[in-house]
């Protein structure tokens, strides 16, 4: 063993770290008041990884596009990232958003993976459909007829998902209508209203990259 390899051995990992990482340490759980940092202790922010929509647009991908319209609750956003950052997923969140993009909530959800998540901000919905010209968009809905596994995805796609609570209506304008290439649904037991809108995603997300073969996976 040579001196650096002893040294990196030895060298006492912060209190509550589970393991080191390349690019810092990742804790198995945070305090309610504690912050989301990176291994220098610098705050972990979502504009990190920030992405105008015309880069975003022309990014080589190996899974669809995730795209939340118009979130409300900053647990799911958060938990979105950290979907996004494991599966190498672009982010795309259309305004009016339900929080500020700093909220804690959001932050401690995504854990430290906010600045490996590409997230592009649409200030509407208008401005994604006409920044993604080449991307098909597939509204999860509970209007739908076809199951999300009776689709083939391709990595340009837009996953589309509406805003939480599964009180709200789905807003069909924004769900349905030329620019939608398919509707898709969850199978669900008769008289339950809706998933976690997180849930939904890793479940339609991880559908669509199994179908590519887990690319960029291990």
């Amino acid at each position: 063993m040579d001196d650096n390899e002893q040294t990196a051995s030895t060298t006492p990992m912060p209190r509550g770290v589970d393991s080191m990482f390349e690019y810092g340490y990742r804790k198995s759980s945070y305090g309610p008041d504690e912050l989301v940092t990176d291994a220098h202790g610098n705050p972990i922010n979502v504009a990190d990884a920030m992405l105008q929509p015309s880069q975003a647009s022309l990014a080589e991908t190996s899974t669809p596009h995730l795209c939340f319209y118009s979130p409300r609750i900053p647990g799911n956003t958060g938990s979105a990232i950290r979907l996004c950052a494991i599966t190498g997923t672009i982010l795309h969140l259309v305004e009016p958003l339900g929080f500020n993009l700093k909220d804690t909530k959001l932050r401690r959800a995504g854990l430290d993976y906010h600045d490996m998540t590409h997230v592009v901000i649409h200030p509407n919905f208008t401005n994604l459909v006409e920044s993604m010209p080449d991307s098909r968009i597939i509204s999860f809905t509970a209007q739908a007829r076809t199951l999300y596994t009776e689709v083939d995805y391709q990595p340009n796609d837009i996953l589309l998902f509406g805003p939480e609570p599964g009180n709200i209506p789905d807003p069909m304008d924004i769900m349905s209508g030329d620019h939608i290439y398919k509707q898709v649904r969850f199978p669900m037991r008769p008289s339950l209203r809706s998933l976690n809108l997180a849930n939904c995603a890793a479940i339609a997300l991880y559908e669509a990259w199994r179908q590519m073969g887990f690319a960029g996976g291990e």
